[in-house]
């Protein structure tokens, strides 16, 4: 081939590559663009959720009931811990274990895995700067309750879930709430997940200068509670002392201030911890005070007493002949636990008559007597709106159709029905507040991370259930209940009026009611003339000699009684002083 042709070859050639190149270039420019460019994407941009921080659980007060921490866990990748073993001693010597350990800890097959968790900072940075190609860190929260046991059914308890995220983005891990109010706030207690966007080099280690973006969580709000810790303390207290004085199959106790259902504390008996989850026992879990429904006994009697005053039908001198101790009616026997006779009705409270508030029952009649008993709010769950524990029973009131020839002396005495001692604390609550009936609560507020009100929760009237005056005539009537003539002599508080009631139930067992087996129980408030707080307490099956709510259940209010009134800095003295000028 002569010269001439040869660069004529040459030349058509180099046209023919740089017009391919070029067609290739146009291809991947403008044809292709997207799709190379979705690729490249996908090797050099990583996307990272960044969690956002669960808000903490807080008392009337401010203390911290739940919250969460920072943590820190150390997973190692086995295989490559596998291919390069001179990683091994350098890993072991910053956390501090033998490389035998270690190494025994390490699967090749399991990439990964954990085998640190909570390090120090120390320890972190050490392992941050030691970049060996084996080690994962994985910043996380654990939720904390730092009163171990105590609120623990309240409060509730949360696990750890995957969110998936947007595209190229790895899914987060959020704390969810489980149980009581970590379940019912967890909307607001959550949180709002963001998102980190970066580019990575080859090495796929992040080029910060060209980050893409980052969008921030947004941290989760506080949940305060009207619970004050220092009350819930002494509720505890007087809890644990039932269990070990009586050992019964259950105890609760509810405290709240009868003028705005606000609820100060609330226990049960078994508990658990919510730190443990590998003790969590499902007894221990459950919220009695609103999950446990029992036939009240005495306590009930209020329902009676009120609609009979309310109604006309008696006052409080109206007298009724107790029978002796037994009247037989519609075929059965219903007594008395001492024989009395004449009483007024100020004294069948005060002495727990039976026959005389079956009596009283008859006289207000059925279809008045159910009405009651509605109007308190037995038969109905009594948490309402946002913010409601789960696990909350309504109890049991049946219809008239339903009613036998026996329930109009047997209801009036807290049997044939069911409730909560949630239920019956706001009932006796709007005795004590002038007839009022307090929808519970539970949540004072919702607050952001700089303590600004998100949501705040105010006292809400249910209905009026009786009229002002008919309730003074009632918590005249259970002031003599705490007498030395009455059924609760020992839950006499010195230097307060004290008005409550005592209740003794036979529990139903084997098809019978037993006589071995009781329910004690005491509900009562103070000051009586201006109730500031009342505390309900409940005793499953006391063992022993005593089983009478005067000798298990009145004590106990006592002590509580004495100590939230110091809490709430009620003056003894100035309440004596108002007593006596009146």
């Amino acid at each position: 081939m002569n010269p001439r042709n040869r660069v004529i070859t040459v030349t058509l050639l180099l046209a023919a590559a740089f017009t391919g190149v070029s067609i290739r270039l146009v291809w991947i420019q403008m044809v292709k663009q997207d799709e190379y460019r979705e690729e490249a994407i996908k090797m050099h941009t990583c996307g990272e959720a960044v969690p956002a921080e669960r808000g903490s659980i807080l008392d009337v007060s401010g203390r911290v009931l739940a919250q969460s921490m920072p943590l820190i866990e150390v997973r190692v990748d086995g295989k490559v811990l596998a291919e390069r073993p001179q990683e091994l001693p350098a890993l072991a010597e910053i956390l501090g274990v033998s490389a035998e350990w270690l190494k025994g800890q390490s699967d090749p097959e399991n990439r990964y895995q954990k085998i640190a968790e909570g390090v120090g900072a120390e320890v972190e940075g050490k392992l941050r700067a030691s970049r060996l190609r084996c080690l994962l860190l994985e910043r996380k929260t654990a939720r904390n309750y730092p009163n171990g046991t105590e609120t623990a059914q309240i409060l509730g308890y949360v696990n750890s879930r995957e969110q998936a995220g947007a595209a190229g983005v790895r899914p987060a891990f959020f704390e969810v709430g489980e149980a009581g109010v970590e379940k019912s706030m967890d909307r607001y207690l959550r949180g709002v997940a963001g998102e980190r966007r970066i580019i990575l080099d080859r090495a796929r280690r992040e080029i910060p200068y060209f980050r893409l973006s980052d969008r921030p969580a947004r941290d989760g709000y506080h949940v305060v509670l009207t619970l004050d810790q220092s009350i819930q303390h002494i509720v505890e207290r007087e809890t644990d002392a039932l269990m070990e004085q009586f050992h019964p199959e259950n105890v609760h106790i509810v405290v709240m201030r009868p003028a705005t259902g606000e609820v100060l504390a609330m226990a049960s008996r078994p508990t658990f911890d919510p730190n443990q989850r590998k003790t969590f026992d499902p007894e221990g879990m459950k919220n009695r005070p609103i999950g446990d429904t029992y036939e009240p006994g005495s306590t009930f009697k209020i329902v009676t007493l009120a609609a009979g005053l309310n109604e006309g039908a008696a006052d409080l001198e109206s007298t009724y002949f107790c029978e002796d101790g037994q009247m037989f009616y519609a075929g059965r026997w219903l007594k008395d636990h001492e024989p009395y006779g004449l009483l007024t009705l100020r004294q069948v409270v005060a002495k727990s008559s039976n026959i005389g508030m079956a009596k009283l029952a008859m006289q207000v009649g059925e279809e008045k007597l159910l009405h009651y008993a509605r109007m308190f709010g037995f038969g109905e769950r009594a948490q309402k709106g946002e913010g409601v524990l789960p696990g909350e029973e309504k109890g049991l009131l049946r219809d008239l159709k339903n009613w036998n020839k026996l329930s109009i002396t047997r209801i009036p005495m807290g049997y044939e029905v069911a409730v909560t001692n949630l239920q019956m604390a706001l009932a006796y609550g709007a005795i004590a507040n002038g007839g009022k009936r307090m929808e519970p609560r539970l949540i004072k507020a919702v607050v952001d991370r700089d303590n600004r009100v998100v949501m705040q929760f105010i006292p809400k009237v249910v209905c009026q259930v009786v009229r002002p005056e008919t309730a003074a005539k009632v918590v005249e009537a259970l002031r003599g209940v705490v007498s030395d003539t009455g059924t609760a002599e020992n839950a006499a508080v010195p230097g307060f009026e004290v008005a409550g009631k005592t209740g003794t139930a036979q529990k139903w067992s084997n098809g019978v009611y037993s006589k071995e087996k009781y329910r004690s129980s005491f509900i009562g408030f103070l000051p009586a003339d201006r109730p500031e707080f009342l505390v309900s307490i409940m005793v499953d099956e006391p063992k022993g000699k005593l089983y009478y709510g005067g000798q298990v259940a009145a004590p106990a209010f006592k002590n509580i009684a004495i100590h939230v009134a110091e809490q709430l800095n009620l003056n003894r003295g100035a309440v004596v002083a108002t007593r006596e000028k009146l």
